[in-house]
């Protein structure tokens, strides 16, 4: 492949994860979710399994307990098949999130999401989320003092 092709095609890429980003993220359109994701999609979390459809049931409870989340991408890198993306995320904890009652707390998160994307959909998806600092936020986990 050309590096004129290469490039056009990681451009083409970053386009469709911050598209799906928008949508899912930002939208909350879970309905679109299909488009994205392919039937064997490999999902690197264990709760999500194949095809997106974990990941779907976990951001149905996720925008229950955190209504007005959006996320804010800060960088999008891409080589070849492969895009990484980092994102700031916020919202308010209005409902309970994995055994947590409601704190009507803000929070803020940061992740790097690995996807990998062939012909048009997404076929493997890997993260690293900040959940301690998730915890510390709505008051599960307190803060040490270190002396």
């Amino acid at each position: 492949m050309s590096s004129t092709n290469r490039t056009s095609q990681e451009e083409r890429n970053k386009g469709l994860i911050r598209s799906f980003i928008q949508e899912i993220f930002n939208e909350h359109e879970l309905s679109t979710i299909e488009k994205y994701f392919g039937n064997d999609s490999v999902e690197g979390s264990p709760q999500a399994g194949k095809g997106g459809g974990g990941f779907k049931q976990f951001l149905t409870d996720f925008f229950k307990a955190f209504p007005d989340w959006q996320a804010n991408i800060e960088h999008v890198i891409a080589e070849n098949e492969l895009v990484v993306i980092f994102l700031n995320g916020s919202g308010t904890q209005k409902g309970e999130f994995h055994g947590i009652p409601p704190t009507n707390k803000p929070v803020n998160i940061r992740s790097a999401d690995l996807y990998r994307i062939e012909g048009g959909i997404i076929t493997g998806h890997w993260d690293v989320v900040d959940q301690l600092k998730l915890l510390k936020q709505t008051g599960v986990l307190l803060s040490e003092k270190v002396d």
